[in-house]
């Protein structure tokens, strides 16, 4: 009984082990790869925006996290708050977007 005990606490004792030396770093990694690709998608759609003869003189949020972008700023007219939304939602890696940019007459 006791070898038993003993060995059911080895067992336990190296899978903390494992998980303080290194089996912790998977999830960070996945997050720091995760944001790196949230921060990639912001970067393809502020490009796409500041190429676009529609959009390219306002100045426009983008945030993303996960793959779901947030777009934000306003613009003087539905027609580029809509181009807005279809360039975003157009871009690689995109999930969702949630379009909050304000038209302003």
């Amino acid at each position: 009984m006791r070898s038993l005990v003993l060995l059911v606490a080895l067992v336990l004792v190296s899978g903390c082990t494992a998980m303080v030396l290194g089996g912790g770093s998977k999830t960070a990694t996945a997050g720091g790869e995760t944001a790196s690709a949230d921060a990639g998608i912001s970067a393809r759609i502020q490009g796409v925006f500041a190429s676009d003869s529609t959009l390219a003189g306002y100045n426009l949020g983008v945030r993303t996290y996960s793959g779901n972008v947030t777009l934000t700023g306003s613009v003087e007219n539905y027609l580029a708050r809509e181009q807005a939304g279809r360039l975003a939602k157009a871009t690689s890696g995109v999930r969702t977007v949630t379009n909050q940019i304000v038209v302003e007459n």
